[in-house]
């Protein structure tokens, strides 16, 4: 439902070059490649399971995506050179999200689209503090807690100030899952006494 939200937000393809950052094994790079995109999958791993190593799952395709390890806060493109810059479920293992949305702002090229997708937004503080701090005591209980030192959600408040002192026209789009989706994150919220994490698709431009 979110991938086709997000078509819907992005528009033609128009063969359009997009960075995928914090890309994991490519499977978006991979679907934007089907709709027409030139993509290219940035993350911090080539581990074949969970990195960018994962994308040899494709390699049947005659679709093809370009690939280089990066972390969310060096990004190795060059500046001005992309028309989109998409952090999709990975902006949230991020403490200062500032350093990654100034390295979006870079390489965009101007009126470029920068794209947050697929993070864990709240509408207050002590929802979103409580909703990381029980994920990260489910992942440590499973033993992996390498990616979760700087975990956390957003409140939207924050979030969007700071995106706003980067890009312009921010705009939040909310995916669409259905009345019982909604009914039902409801009474689990009102169950556990706090606000759920929303994951809208926010679009803003680099107005440079």
């Amino acid at each position: 439902m979110s991938f086709r939200k997000l078509l819907e937000v992005l528009g033609p393809a128009k063969e359009r070059k997009v960075v995928d950052i914090g890309a994991g094994n490519g499977w978006l790079s991979y679907r934007l490649s089907e709709a027409g995109f030139r993509c290219f999958a940035t993350d911090a791993s080539w581990d074949d399971d969970v990195g960018l190593g994962g994308a040899s799952a494709f390699k049947d395709s005659s679709l093809r995506f370009e690939r280089a390890v990066g972390t969310l806060d060096r990004w190795p493109i060059q500046s001005t050179c992309v028309d989109v810059a998409i952090c999709n479920a990975s902006l949230h293992y991020m403490s200062n999200v500032g350093h990654a949305l100034a390295e979006a702002k870079r390489v965009l090229r101007p009126d470029g689209t920068f794209i947050l997708m697929n993070s864990p937004v709240h509408a207050d503080a002590t929802s979103s503090s409580r909703a990381a701090g029980d994920f990260r005591k489910r992942i440590q209980n499973l033993g992996n807690d390498s990616l979760l030192s700087q975990y956390s959600h957003f409140v939207r408040e924050d979030l969007e100030a700071t995106m706003d002192e980067y890009f312009v026209d921010l705009r939040r789009h909310d995916p669409n899952y259905g009345f019982r989706f909604r009914v039902s994150r409801w009474i689990e919220g009102r169950i556990l006494g706090m606000n759920l994490a929303s994951f809208p698709i926010y679009v803003a431009r680099s107005g440079s």
